[in-house]
């Protein structure tokens, strides 16, 4: 009921990437500050706010190219802005030319960090996160979280929602939550014997546990790649947020919770960015396309069935951005890098960039993630339910079982719009000799191709790939027909 609830709102949501819904939302976000600024129901500087917000923008921007000029890097054409717009939220308003230079070198730290601390080509913290702990630390300007305010509450709740949505981070989101709510009711409660209703209503009111937990902890360039860690990585950074532990100049504000995650993710689950240089482009179908990467002379460590995040600086780059989420259609056991896309007509400024580029040309892959895995458990059967360009991540996944030579029950349900538009076939049928079942549909997924070709799909753990609106779907139908486990690849980014 809820996935049919929600079915309009993802509909919207999917015409932006996830760095655009962030975007807008901070941009709403910062308007509704200045608006109740204005009318005094926030006890803010509407103008002070206004020039922070004008400070941060060209000091992140100048820097970000700067920086981007000097280190040969690709550059996001979100990443600073969003950065930006959470330092304006994160510190004081500017109150006076000092404040507005403080403010400025905020900015300009952010982006440095983002080029500085770099580790295997990606970068290790949180970009407004350093920035405002280094500044804060040196005791030039404090970071004071001005937007866990009582006025936002309802503005930032909103937003957290639509954010956590789009990437379908509610589980990570909520682990941090009640981390962070407990070590609070641990602390103030109980060493300190402060009330405790008093105490969780201050936690939601005037602590930034909520614009925490979905602008800050989601960000991908610093999140673990798998959920196991993902959920670890928000436990430890809800009980440091609220520990309240102070050595020195050293505390544990937000900020440097976030920092103390990012080191989490450095030493257990380390990002990795590197360029790719293209070997190949090729036509699979009337509109799909396969990429084909020289193998990268550091070795891409991935899983079947993970995705990278790509950039592509462009001319004209338009509403979408120039990065997209795509899936690793190649087996760890193969030494190029593959990716498949569908291309239509109009098609995105990143689309018709990649599909310009030239043999030799590169492209920037940053990021591997997802939990959109085998199970361990080799003899627990399984139906793969793909629909068009979503066959990707199953192309990887049955590539390694063949070269590993690795035999498993998989009924493999692969739907199309067109016979034509079927690829990746001789690597499905070769596939077979390892238990892969491979059944070629013409139509979407619906109740009776599923039983007609499934029979004993109750039986099985489902995984579905393709298109949001087709997962979603596909899901309340196997969901109604008993099916208990179900896996959904989600690419926020896409």
């Amino acid at each position: 009921m809820l996935l049919k609830l929600l079915k309009p709102i993802d509909a919207v949501l999917n015409r932006f990437t996830m760095y655009r819904v962030v975007l807008y939302g901070l941009i709403a976000l910062l308007a509704a500050a200045e608006g109740l600024a204005l009318t005094g129901m926030l006890q803010l500087s509407a103008g002070g706010l206004a020039l922070s917000i004008v400070a941060l923008v060209v000091s992140c921007y100048a820097a970000n190219k700067l920086c981007a000029w000097a280190a040969r890097a690709a550059t996001n054409t979100e990443s600073w802005l969003i950065t930006a717009l959470i330092l304006a939220c994160i510190l004081p308003p500017v109150s006076s030319l000092a404040r507005f230079g403080l403010v400025a070198l905020a900015g300009a730290v952010a982006m440095a960090a983002k080029y500085v601390l770099v580790w295997r080509g990606s970068h290790i913290f949180n970009p407004a996160a350093i920035a405002a702990f280094v500044l804060s630390t040196a005791g030039l300007l404090p970071a004071t979280w001005w937007i866990a305010t009582p006025a936002l509450v309802p503005f930032t709740t909103l937003l957290a929602a639509v954010v956590l949505r789009k990437q379908r981070k509610f589980a990570l989101a909520i682990c941090f939550g009640l981390a962070a709510v407990a070590m609070l009711v641990l602390v103030s409660v109980g060493l300190h014997d402060r009330v405790l209703l008093e105490t969780l209503k201050q936690a939601i009111k005037s602590w930034p546990i909520i614009f925490m937990g979905s602008i800050m902890l989601t960000e991908p360039s610093t999140l673990p790649a798998t959920r196991y860690y993902q959920l670890l990585y928000g436990v430890l950074v809800g009980a440091v947020f609220s520990a309240q532990l102070h050595v020195g100049r050293f505390a544990t504000s937000p900020e440097a919770s976030l920092l103390v995650g990012n080191l989490f993710t450095l030493f257990f689950t380390p990002g990795i960015g590197m360029l790719l240089r293209l070997s190949y482009l090729q036509q699979l179908s009337p509109d799909i396309f396969q990429a084909v990467f020289e193998p990268p002379r550091r070795r891409l460590a991935f899983a079947p069935g993970q995705y990278l995040e790509w950039t592509l600086p462009h001319q004209h780059t338009d509403s979408r951005g120039n990065r997209r989420t795509f899936s690793i259609a190649s087996s760890p056991t193969e030494a190029d890098i593959q990716i498949g896309f569908r291309h239509y007509q109009p098609s995105s400024s990143f689309k018709t960039a990649l599909l310009a580029l030239k043999p030799g040309q590169y492209i920037r892959a940053a990021h591997v993630a997802g939990s959109f895995l085998l199970p361990d458990d080799p003899s627990e059967p399984l139906l793969l339910i793909a629909g068009g360009i979503g066959i990707t991540p199953f192309r990887s996944m049955v590539k390694y079982l063949t070269d590993a030579q690795q035999t498993r029950n998989i009924t493999l349900l692969y739907f199309a719009n067109r016979p034509e538009d079927f690829v990746y076939r001789e690597v499905f049928e070769t596939a077979r000799a390892a238990g892969v079942d491979t059944r070629y549909l013409v139509g979407r997924p619906d109740t009776a191709a599923v039983r007609a070709n499934a029979p004993d799909f109750a039986k099985r753990t489902a995984y579905l790939s393709g298109p949001d609106a087709l997962v979603s779907n596909c899901k309340i139908m196997l969901q109604e027909l008993g099916v208990k486990h179900i896996k959904t690849d989600h690419f926020s980014g896409y």
